[in-house]
């Protein structure tokens, strides 16, 4: 599996573009600048089979419709909460950046703790609940790869002021990442660089 990262214009957030060489199909993680994400599809010769999302806030979702436009068969992942922030400008935060927003489309696949999704040939991603940032946080591990959203940031503190932010239940999802994923374990954050978790210091959180 490999793993692009493109740095989005709102908020530098991430998103990711997973793929294998040995397959046409793609997916994307948290999709921001549609049209980097678009070239690069195009430019690569792969084809978008799904979008995964790690929570709904506005920053990590903008590119979702301009996606479902331009491939209209993908699939759209994310949990049950992620889907009532993907429909309410509100909850999404659009609203107060001046930019609303929703999904167009509501045919959401909902993923929870314990699903797998089929990527390609053997590979899986597995879901993980990490609340804490917002209730509708989820982390996605494939293989020796753990895409966090916000839930965990290395380095930073997380962000709790939201709605439906939990302090608590933010350490607590962060002290069950260090609990059962290994040091050589990459985090890919939904802002900032990537790193091995054994390189991250525990003692901020």
């Amino acid at each position: 599996m490999r793993v692009v990262r493109l740095i989005n214009s709102i908020f530098t957030s991430n998103s990711f573009i997973i793929y294998s060489d040995s397959s046409d199909l793609a997916f994307v993680i948290d999709p921001g600048d549609s049209k980097s994400i678009i070239d690069w599809l195009k430019s690569n010769n792969k084809f978008l089979k799904g979008i995964l999302i790690t929570h709904s806030h506005f920053d990590h979702i903008y590119g979702i419709n301009n996606l479902q436009d331009e491939f209209p068969e993908i699939d759209l992942y994310g949990s049950l909460y992620a889907k009532e922030g993907l429909m309410s400008e509100r909850l999404n935060g659009s609203l107060y950046m001046e930019i609303p927003f929703v999904i167009k489309r509501q045919d959401m696949i909902i993923i929870k703790e314990g699903d797998c999704v089929p990527l390609w040939n053997d590979t899986i991603l597995n879901v993980f609940e990490t609340p804490g940032h917002d209730r509708d946080c989820l982390s996605f591990q494939i293989k020796r790869n753990l895409f966090t959203g916000d839930a965990f940031i290395p380095g930073i503190k997380v962000h709790a002021k939201s709605k439906y932010s939990n302090k608590m239940k933010a350490k607590e999802s962060i002290k069950r990442i260090f609990e059962i994923f290994g040091g050589d374990t990459v985090i890919w954050p939904g802002h900032s660089d990537n790193c091995l978790l054994s390189n991250v210091d525990k003692s901020i959180y």
